[in-house]
């Protein structure tokens, strides 16, 4: 059943829709949980999306360790990526409290500050620096924010303040990836699962300590069946963005899952408009808006533009070690000697003549043909590797959900 689906040929099609599907509702979601249930503890409920997502998580790795799996703990690899978990941490929770004070274009609009945190962090650790045309991409999605915050009517400081800490701490969270991922050797699975795992005791003592607990016993809907609903959805909906995301890569392609990204912002930010009533239509404000979505889609083109051609590049390169890799065995083949297994020599007269101290050449091209199947072997491993890394490049998708 399951191969009949991966062929069918909306497969695909079904996977962006899902990505983009949970993309749009995870925001609102847990807008609604905090304006329509008037729920006002966020790090109750980030401490259930990290629940889910460590259960979720070992569970595929279970039912399926060759396609989710990933090494168990260890502590040398937790020191090395607790940083990158403490990037998330404060990128996660400071996200769910900028929601309880901004409606969702404001939020939007301002999460777009942490591309240019991304590219002065990448110049300070690796001094890279991006082509003209993405900074002027970059310059006009961060101009378009700027201005809709200074347009914005319901000005809310504190919803400024954790936005913002929510984009710095995102950037730093993707540096760490950038960095520390690429030194673990993990894979997107082995990183959630460390990244909650390793988060969970400050988000518990976070809990502690922001007196949650002793209100929400206290939460007059607690016991209502549609606010529990969207609250375990919400809650379940972290991982399954995260899931979807490196699936719907994989799947389909960067430019699918950039341009499902992209429409999903622009659906959440007209569903966050009209469904929550906390976002006052003025003509500066949403033009501000759309001018920080255009330089979005600019932005996410130029990158995939620049993503397109190194893959095309490593494509070449691959397709020439395969060239080169067939004529090597075909070189191999035609001047060591037959590789097949020689039948059984029959000796002639001249071969029971030979004396004992006359050297016998056998023995010598015997070990010959051992060597050469040896060499054979090694040379079509690695071009069985070769075009499978032609057939599969992988895909690193800049996402900032």
């Amino acid at each position: 059943m399951a191969k009949r689906i991966a062929d069918h040929p909306f497969y695909g099609l079904f996977v962006a829709t899902a990505y983009g599907i949970v993309s749009i509702t995870i925001t609102l979601f847990n807008k609604a949980v905090f304006s329509f249930y008037k729920f006002k503890y966020p790090m109750t409920l980030f401490v259930f999306q990290m629940l889910f997502s460590l259960i979720f998580v070992t569970l595929l790795k279970f039912i399926s360790p060759k396609q989710f799996g990933f090494p168990g703990p260890e502590w040398s690899m937790a020191k090395k990526l607790t940083p990158m978990a403490l990037g998330w941490w404060v990128y996660g929770i400071s996200g769910v409290i900028a929601l309880k004070y901004l409606n969702v274009p404001m939020f939007s609009a301002f999460r777009r500050f942490t591309t240019v945190i991304v590219m002065y962090g990448e110049y300070r650790l690796y001094g890279t620096k991006p082509p003209p045309d993405q900074r002027n991409a970059v310059f006009v999605m961060s101009a378009g924010a700027a201005i809709a915050g200074l347009t914005d009517l319901t000005f809310s400081l504190p919803g400024y303040f954790w936005v913002l800490t929510c984009a710095v701490s995102t950037a730093l969270y993707l540096l760490f990836i950038s960095k520390l991922g690429k030194e673990s050797g993990l894979n997107d699975f082995g990183l959630l699962f460390y990244n909650n795992l390793l988060a969970f005791p400050f988000m518990l003592v976070s809990l502690f300590l922001s007196g949650e607990l002793n209100h929400v016993t206290e939460y007059p809907n607690l016991h209502d069946l549609d606010f529990q609903i969207f609250f375990v959805v919400s809650a379940m909906q972290a991982f399954f963005l995260n899931f979807l995301i490196f699936f719907c890569t994989r799947v389909n392609s960067p430019l699918i899952t950039s341009v499902t990204g992209t429409v999903k912002d622009l659906v959440t930010n007209g569903l966050g408009m009209t469904l929550f009533g906390d976002f006052p239509f003025n003509i500066p404000n949403i033009m501000s808006i759309v001018v920080c979505f255009a330089g979005s889609v600019w932005y996410s083109r130029l990158k995939y533009i620049a993503s397109s051609r190194t893959r095309a590049e490593a494509s070449s390169s691959n397709e020439t070690k395969v060239v080169e890799m067939e004529e090597g065995l075909e070189q191999q083949a035609s001047t060591g000697g037959s590789l097949q297994p020689q039948e059984t020599p029959q000796y002639g007269a001249a071969e029971a003549a030979r004396t004992p101290t006359e050297p016998s050449s056998r023995p010598a091209q015997s070990e010959q043909d051992k060597a050469l199947l040896e060499r054979k072997k090694a040379l079509e491993q690695q071009l069985k590797e070769l075009e499978q890394q032609l057939n599969a490049q992988p895909a690193n998708v800049h996402h900032d959900d």
